[in-house]
């Protein structure tokens, strides 16, 4: 053998290694350069069953190492971290296992304790670097009650069973929550960790460096061995951990227990997990609802054909998510003990209702995958009524009970002790009134709700019966304490009803018990059924989607919310988690985030969900410049987090719906995330939806019809939401109604003077808190300007005059007007006359009003003002000085001017465009205003005040007058030739001017009559002189607010002359009389306010701006051209 290099020796010997002793065997025996003590492997070639399985023996001619230094091999415990259920073995039986080349897949390593206890773990393929240690993981060696350091005994099993299919239990909920949450790691992962498992031993995986889940082996698909190897295809099953307390049984029930059946025990049959739907429920025809208590469960037999093949009857119980509540029972004996005084005798252990209740399998295909269909006696039972998306575990029902009860308790539910006069004293007439009980509760529960047509478990929830269960009670098999022991539905309905007994009533909570269906109705959504559509479609499309809807108060958000959530939850069988995110915008902190996170915890245990949340800008609200934002950010990092962590589940369906007042009214972050997939904006209905509004709801709700067109209401009631218009109907109706002559008629009729009465006192809600000019200037009260009216008249007035032919244009419809001309020409004057002309909102904007040195407040405040006339639309936005707001682009060293026409090119000319908003601009230098914004689509249509003419002059001289008590020899047209190259404003500083002389002259005059009389007593008046010198000097503002001096004492006039007229015992107030020697005497002292070289510059200015315009950038140097700008750079 030593001169050949391998060598085959053939032995014959008996092996006392299988059943049949002396039974002879044939060894292959491969030398290669073995040394004393050394190991071979042999194979057996024969043909015994036996014959692969490797083992170890000795060289009989070197002196080996018996087979036995892998049994009985003394260790001690070495923890080292190794997140597995795997060993290290010590380096001498490594060694045995490496040289003969067995792998670690194989081995199964026996531990055996001093207590002869015994446990079986997998062979990592390492050796422990020691002689004896053992290498184990601290978290598997505590499962295993194993310390550092023990000593063991160490037995490698080398030929094992292998087991294809293992059943496992989490030890605690704790376990159960993490193995929902790591569900597809621990799928992965669990065979990498393990490698043989044993019956009754744990488990324990490591989703994170951090977590561990143990589970305990409950079953390895076979009762011929305690311990296997995993198949590396094997099937991993994992029973849900029921959320229900251990209750210690007493010694009474012992030696029940002993020979009780396995009724209670069904957990070792098959079992399925499906999300639970309970009826009624629009997904379901109707066909699976009857009028009688039924305790069924209807599913689609293609899922479950493979589980339950040959079972009609199957125990269902709800499985509890992390964070859900159940309608349970008191624990506490004293709780749902009798309450007539004393526990019962024959029942010293409080009575509980089963949460395991067996129901009859009925196939629907109306059933949703993945989804059964609970009866409505079923959901009762379980605590689940009304309810969808909670998991439903289905098991094999266990065997019943071959003999029926004869007599059956229950116990009736109550809310509240009764009182000592309510109490039982056994009096005759009270015990007549139980056998009534009991008669007529057999008669409700055996014939006419049907109860023994359904399978009957013990301890079992029963509903409502009003008059005689009005809270419901609990159904006891009489002498029966099992908790899940049932009987099968009667063959046919009994001769004899079987007896029913009424004992000690249960007091239970309120929200114990049968949770009534609600059967709120919704208002109409008169013509936004479309954008319901919209939003449910982008929901059932995308798995994880986002939905935001922002508009006004009143635009109808809460009702979208409404509709969209009831639809989900019906046609897609959603379920549906709302907040009110209004009542909790005071709340703390950690109530907020506590809340939101039960909400996504909630919706995800449940999904597919919808979470709705009714104006979410209050919690999670956009950043302001002095307020403190650190609240809101973290709320919405959590939100974003929340949703972004579903979002990154593969299989989970959870999408969000919000409100809120408009998008910048949240936080910017929430905006950024991305969400949201659909943004829908609710604007003011527009003529033909507002006509649809006001003729349904007056119709369907106020039993009412309008005597009138109601396109007058609808031409009223322009930029009104869809709350005020219903409001709005309400008005009418009790205007009508407070009016009306025959009140028996049981329709009403809504007049136009109802009308006229309810819409004179109400001012919608989107006008509320905005703030409009209102201006005393009429369209009568401005002389001259023909062209220019004109113009205005057809941009403002004719679109809602004539609303139906402008309605067919297919052209852009003019909304941008700039009323340029010489300064004091009425272009102020024009602008504040037409919005009361025309019956549109007024808004007049200044310059620094929207001005702002931080950067994006300026084009902040662009958007708010425009929003504020969308809101008030139809609406006239007047910007005075226009060229201080808006010049050319380039000439501001700050910034700030260009970025506010960059904002008001894109709000002017934007995607969206103005709808019922007026853009009127006025400046006395056009040359100055950006040219962008002189283009098609903005201020396309220029409109000079001109200086006046004669005809304009004597206009404006009329109109002034007309207030005043002119004498027969004024003479107009002579004031108005000597007046050329005056402007309106100068016009009417020389009427206001004469006024004053004549009412000097007045007062003179009445001096000099009354000298006798008391001078105290006389009434005196302040008046000043406005000499030819200085009003040369005055600047525009002073001339404004001299004209509004004078105003003022017209008007006290004019109040005076009202109460004179009011009190006829009073004589009429004196008039003051204006001859033409005051108009002289005036215009004497008036010159032009516009000189000669301005005048001619300015014409000059408006000669180019017609005809000389171009779009160029300035280049930065200094201006030589006529109403060129020079500004720092």
């Amino acid at each position: 053998m030593k001169n050949k290099k391998k060598t085959k020796i053939y032995l014959f010997f008996p092996l006392p290694l299988t059943p049949r002793p002396s039974v002879s065997y044939a060894f292959q025996i491969t030398y290669r350069s073995c040394t004393p003590q050394a190991l071979f492997p042999i194979r057996v070639l024969g043909s015994s069953p036996d014959s692969t399985r490797p083992i170890k023996r000795r060289f009989p001619q070197l002196n080996p190492i018996s087979f036995s230094k892998m049994e009985n091999v003394a260790g001690n415990i070495a923890i080292r971290p190794s997140w597995n259920n795997l060993v290290d073995l010590p380096a001498s039986v490594a060694s045995l296992l490496y040289n003969a080349n067995i792998s670690p897949q194989e081995v199964i390593v026996e531990l055996v304790l001093q207590t002869q206890q015994k446990s079986y773990v997998g062979w990592s393929g390492m050796n422990s670097g020691g002689a004896r240690n053992v290498g184990i993981d601290p978290i598997f060696a505590q499962s295993l009650r194993l310390a550092d350091k023990q000593a063991v005994v160490v037995n490698v099993k080398i030929r094992n069973h292998k087991s294809s299919s293992v059943f496992l239990e989490p030890e605690h909920l704790l376990d159960w929550e993490l193995v929902e949450l790591h569900a597809a790691y621990i799928e992965s992962k669990l065979i990498e960790q393990s490698r043989c498992v044993a019956v009754g031993q744990v488990l324990v995986v490591y989703p994170t460096k951090t977590s561990s889940v143990r589970l305990q082996v409950t079953d390895i698909g076979t009762s011929a061995v305690k311990y296997a190897l995993i198949d590396p295809f094997a099937e991993i099953s994992i029973a849900p951990k029921l959320r229900q307390p251990k209750k210690p049984a007493p010694a009474s029930e012992k030696s029940a227990k002993s020979s009780r059946s396995t009724s209670d025990d069904t957990g070792h049959g098959p079992s399925v997990l499906k999300r639970g739907i309970s009826l009624p429920h629009p997904l379901f025809d109707g066909g699976e609802l009857r009028g009688e208590i039924t305790y069924e469960l209807f599913v689609n037999r293609s899922e479950f054909i493979h589980v339950f093949l040959r079972h009609d009857y199957v125990s269902v119980s709800i499985v509890l998510g992390p964070l859900s509540k159940q309608n349970r029972a008191p624990t506490d004996s004293s709780e749902s003990a009798a309450i007539d005084g004393e526990k019962s005798k024959d029942s010293p252990t409080p009575l509980l209702e089963c949460k395991q209740v067996v129901a009859r399998l009925r196939n629907s295909p109306n059933v949703p995958d993945n989804n059964v269909g609970l009866s409505l006696g079923l959901a009762i039972a379980l605590g689940v009524e009304n309810k969808i998306g909670y998991k439903v575990l289905v098991r094999q029902a266990s065997k019943h009970l071959s003999k029926r009860p004869s007599t059956f308790v229950v116990h009736p539910y109550v809310t509240q002790t009764k009182s000592s006069k309510q109490l039982n004293l056994n009096s005759a007439s009270s015990k007549e009134e139980n056998a009534n009980l009991c008669r007529r509760l057999s008669e409700q529960l055996f014939r006419e709700r049907r109860l023994c047509d359904s399978p009957l478990t013990n301890y079992l929830k029963l509903p409502i019966i009003p008059g005689l269960l009005p809270h419901g009670g609990l159904l006891v098999f009489k002498r029966r304490t099992e908790k899940h022991v049932w009987i099968k539905p009667f063959e046919a309905t009994p001769k004899a009803l079987p007896k029913v007994e009424v004992e000690a009533d249960l007091l239970r909570s309120e929200s114990f018990v049968q949770e009534t269906q609600s059967s709120t109705s919704l208002d109409a959504a008169y013509e936004m059924e479309s954008t319901i559509d919209d939003i449910l479609d982008q929901i059932a499309m995308f798995k994880n989607s986002g939905v935001m809807i922002h508009g006004s108060s009143g635009s109808g958000k809460s009702l979208i919310l409404k509709w969209a959530a009831r639809k989900c939850h019906d046609t897609f069988g959603y379920h549906i988690k709302q907040i009110q995110c209004e009542k909790l915008m005071n709340e703390s902190q950690e109530l907020l985030i506590s809340t939101l996170s039960k909400a996504f915890n909630e919706a995800v245990w449940h999904e597919p969900s919808l979470i709705v949340l009714d104006n979410l800008d209050k919690i999670l609200s956009a950043e302001t410049e002095n307020g403190d934002s650190r609240m809101s950010n973290q709320i919405t990092e959590l939100f974003i987090s929340q949703q972004r962590k579903i979002a990154a589940q593969a299989i989970t369906k959870v999408s969000i719906l919000v409100t809120g007042a408009s998008k910048e009214s949240f936080n910017k972050q929430l905006l950024q995330s991305h969400l949201f997939d659909l943004y829908v904006h609710l604007r003011a209905p527009d003529k033909k939806t507002r006509a649809t509004i006001l003729e349904k709801y007056t119709a369907e709700h106020l039993n009412s019809t309008f005597e009138f067109d109601v396109m007058d209401v609808v031409q009223e009631t322009e930029g009104y939401l869809p709350n005020d218009l219903k409001v709005l109907s309400e008005r009418m109706y009790f205007q009508s109604l407070h009016s009306a002559r025959n009140k028996n008629s049981s329709e009403m009729l809504i007049s136009k003077t109802a009308f006229e009465k309810a819409h004179a006192g109400y001012t919608p809600s989107n006008l509320r808190g905005v703030k409009l000019e209102k201006s005393g200037t009429s369209w009568l009260d401005i002389g001259g300007l023909t062209d220019a009216k004109r113009v205005l008249l057809e941009t403002l007035e004719w679109p809602t005059k004539y609303a139906p032919i402008f309605a067919s244009c297919p052209l852009r419809l003019r909304s941008g007007i700039l009323l340029y001309g010489y300064p004091g020409c009425g272009k102020t004057l024009l602008a504040s006359a037409i919005a009361a002309q025309c019956g549109l909102n007024f808004i007049s904007i200044k310059g620094p009003e929207i001005l702002n040195k931080y950067i994006g407040a300026s084009e902040q405040s662009v958007r708010d003002l425009f929003d504020r006339a969308q809101a008030a639309k139809p609406c006239v936005l007047f910007f005075d000085e226009f060229d201080s707001i808006a010049p050319k682009r380039g000439h501001d060293s700050t910034g700030v001017t260009d970025r506010v026409v960059n904002q008001m090119l894109t709000q002017m000319d934007g995607a969206e465009g103005l709808d019922g908003v007026y853009v009127l601009a006025a400046t006395s230098r056009p040359d100055l205003i950006d040219s962008a914004l002189l283009r098609p689509g903005r201020l396309d249509k220029s409109i000079i005040c001109d200086m006046p003419n004669f005809d304009d002059r004597l206009l404006i001289l009329k109109c002034i007058c007309e207030k005043m008590d002119l004498e027969p020899n004024v003479d107009l047209d002579k004031i108005a030739t000597l007046t050329a190259g005056f402007s309106g404003a100068d016009m009417q500083g020389i009427c206001y001017n004469a006024y004053l002389k004549a009412v000097h002259d007045k007062l003179n005059l009445e001096e000099q009559e009354s000298s006798g009389t008391n001078k105290e007593q006389a009434p005196t008046h302040d008046f000043f002189q406005v000499s030819t010198e200085k009003l040369a000097k005055l600047r525009p503002i002073e001339q404004a607010a001299l004209r509004k001096q004078i105003e003022k004492i017209f008007d006290n006039d004019s109040d005076n002359s009202k109460k004179d007229e009011a009190t006829p015992a009073k004589s009429s107030a004196p008039t003051v009389p204006i001859n033409q020697t005051h108009f002289e005497i005036s215009l004497k002292e008036t010159k032009p306010s516009i000189s000669a070289s301005e005048k001619q510059k300015l014409n000059r200015i408006y000669s180019e701006f017609l005809t000389g315009r171009d779009g160029n950038m300035p280049d930065g140097s200094a201006s030589n051209e006529i109403g060129g700008r020079t500004t720092l750079m």
